[in-house]
């Protein structure tokens, strides 16, 4: 009987561990990033230094990566992957966009070892990232902040259709969670 009921309480045990894990690795709600709503309105910089709108995703399908820089490395993982369905976007006119605060030609450097065209736009200020919601005050590892300050983006991955609707959103609560691709791919694909 004392056996039963040590075993029982170890269960009760792993069961709530597991559901404060499983919790605290849940994407956050974010009003700005709802599916079903309009993409909203913001600014950024492409490689050439001309300014670009997300206003301009209208028209076509579209898969938006916030990342929070070359220099870390759940992002390059997050990169790499996404490599493997950079084709399977834009064969079809979709278009993948990286968001980044990073300079440009250390993000180029990444697309280019993995050999892909990413389209990436700069939010060097975090103007756009704040308007989404979109920054972490406080993750910046401290070797890095001298370069780059305390702020940076929180990793996010939006799914618009060609009318900027947001299909798919997902904004991470920690560094290391991201989706896998074929949670967003699916989404993607299904998109007419």
């Amino acid at each position: 009987m004392d056996a039963l009921l040590i075993v029982v309480a170890a269960l009760l045990v792993l069961a709530v561990v597991g559901w404060i894990m499983l919790l605290g690795s849940r994407s956050h709600t974010n009003p700005h990033i709802t599916v079903g709503r309009r993409l909203p309105s913001f600014v950024c910089k492409r490689e050439d230094g001309s300014t670009v709108s997300s206003d301009e995703l209208a028209g076509s399908r579209s898969v938006l990566v916030f990342v929070r820089g070359s220099w870390c490395p759940f992002c390059s993982t997050q990169v790499q992957a996404l490599t493997y369905h950079y084709r399977k976007i834009t064969q079809d006119g979709g278009k993948l966009i990286i968001v980044t605060r990073t300079p440009l030609d250390t993000t180029r450097r990444v697309a280019d070892q993995f050999k892909v065209e990413f389209e990436f736009w700069l939010d060097e200020n975090l103007e756009a990232a704040t308007g989404l919601e979109l920054v972490d005050d406080e993750d910046i590892p401290a070797r890095f902040r001298g370069e780059f300050g305390r702020r940076t983006i929180l990793p996010t991955v939006i799914v618009t259709d060609s009318d900027n609707i947001i299909r798919y959103s997902y904004r991470s609560s920690k560094p290391s969670d991201r989706p896998e691709p074929q949670r967003f791919m699916s989404v993607f694909e299904a998109i007419s």
